[in-house]
């Protein structure tokens, strides 16, 4: 609790469009801390005074303790699309994975007393997406620590600054004739930003209510093709909507990025949610917002700028220009790979196995060494130089976690070196081979072509070895 007897709620992604929104209504009745990984927006402080933003790298277990210290609740809206490093060798989906674990870890270490997960709707069936599924892992993770965790699954939200129906609303301003993929026709349930946060707050601070998954929609089934057609009615333009018999995902999701500018980190997994077999299952959340839910064409309607053309920014956006010339400058590097862990083993067993088949596997040129305080050296044979020296961080290292400071070497910028982390979740399935906040003394060009490389190649070459070892 506060110092005024309000409930602490802690917001991580509270920068994105809901987390803006979430935020603001949370002030009203409770004490908001805002986490974000962005230091450009930690700066800025609350106009009314209302919200405390704190820096907070998701990344670093013990920077999400220090961001939740003092908090009774929290709100996970965290996704990993945005970048957090000059460049990422990993998957969304295995840094979606880190960062849940490391939150729920830290939430049972601080006492909170509830989290809050906004997840997506899943499908019936065995066909799920990548990106659905990242989202089922996420909810598991979160709850693998015992904090009690609700899991809000929603489709599409509705509101300003949404990526899902910014690329929605793009596509039809742009695109005089819109063919669409038969999977168009699935229907979902769209759902306002408003009715969302409005289910948010219900279910906070009762977590003995409502722990489990509840799934949420709007007022209407409508399938993709009709969100389309209801979209060019509200923006006011004349559009040819069809769907063909067959037309190949990626060729929609190659058009959607040329069109609409957007990542294919966003459109990629967006187009390959489409095919889906959804059933919302009823649940006293969603019978409790259902009377005032709005329809999707409001919604869409409300999100709109004034100009009736184009979605209403991103709250993020204006100080996405300055992290990513923050991120060029650091010149940092994140690299992630999900090693399918062998039976009865940790990442205490994974972090030495590593290192010791290191030097096998880059015979005769490389060697690995392990050191007397049982950190790691690796350099070259002949002649002998150390290239990257890692000293364990005891204070951090469990049997589930084994970490090292990259802390000297020739390919390492000693003041800056980062951390190499070895991390078992999900109940031993998987260990994560993290590589966070890593400054390369190469050159940075130079680095891409020959360091990079190389080490991602040695990386999928070990996933390959223990996956052999675990089956």
């Amino acid at each position: 609790m506060s110092e005024q007897g309000r409930p602490q709620v802690a917001v991580a992604g509270a920068s994105g469009f809901i987390g803006t929104a979430l935020c603001r209504a949370l002030a009203e009745h409770h004490e908001v801390v805002a986490l974000t990984r962005s230091p450009a927006r930690a700066r800025i402080p609350d106009p009314e005074r209302r919200i405390g933003w704190r820096r907070c790298d998701l990344f670093d277990v013990e920077a999400v303790r220090a961001g939740l210290q003092g908090c009774d609740l929290a709100v996970y809206l965290v996704h990993s699309n945005a970048p957090s490093s000059r460049l990422t060798q990993a998957a969304a989906r295995d840094m979606d994975l880190i960062l849940a674990d490391n939150f729920a870890r830290a939430a049972a270490a601080c006492g909170v007393r509830q989290i809050v997960f906004v997840s997506a709707l899943i499908p019936e069936g065995f066909e799920i997406a990548p990106l659905l599924w990242s989202r089922r892992e996420v909810e598991l993770t979160l709850a693998a620590h015992g904090t009690p965790v609700s899991v809000l699954r929603a489709g599409l939200v509705v509101g300003p600054g949404g990526s899902g129906l910014g690329l929605l609303v793009d596509l039809v301003r742009r695109l005089p004739l819109l063919a669409l993929p038969p999977e168009a026709r699935s229907p979902t349930r769209p759902i306002a930003l408003d009715d969302l946060v409005r289910a948010i707050l219900l279910c906070l601070e009762r977590p003995e209510d409502y722990r489990g998954v509840f799934d949420l929609g709007g007022p209407e089934w409508l399938s993709h093709a009709e969100m389309v057609r209801q979209c060019a009615e509200v923006m006011g333009v004349r559009r040819w909507v069809f769907t063909l018999p067959w037309l190949p995902l990626g060729v929609v999701a190659w058009v959607a990025r040329r069109v609409s500018g957007a990542s294919p980190a966003l459109v990629g997994p967006v187009v390959e949610s489409l095919p889906q077999r959804l059933r919302i299952r009823d649940n006293a959340l969603q019978r409790a917002i259902a009377p005032s839910a709005l329809a999707f064409r409001r919604a869409l309607a409300q999100s709109l700028a004034a100009d009736g053309r184009h979605l209403q920014p991103n709250p993020r956006r204006p100080i996405q220009l300055e992290d990513r010339a923050q991120l060029r400058e650091a010149s940092r590097v994140r690299s992630i790979q999900r090693i399918i862990l062998p039976p009865g083993q940790d990442a205490a067993w994974v972090a030495g196995n590593y290192f010791r088949w290191l030097g096998r596997c880059c015979w005769p040129l490389v060697a690995s060494r392990e050191c007397a305080d049982g950190g790691w050296e690796v350099g070259l044979r002949l002649p002998r130089v150390v290239l990257l020296r890692l000293r364990p961080a005891a204070a951090m290292s469990t049997a589930q976690r084994r970490v090292y400071h990259i802390d000297g070497g020739l390919l390492a910028r000693a003041e800056t070196g980062g951390r190499f982390e070895f991390h078992t979740l999900l109940d031993g399935r998987y260990t994560m081979a993290a590589i966070h906040d890593y400054a390369p003394a190469l050159p940075w060009y130079l680095y891409l072509w020959t360091q990079a490389a190389i080490h991602l190649r040695v990386m999928r070459r070990y996933q390959r070895r223990l996956a052999r070892l675990a089956r």
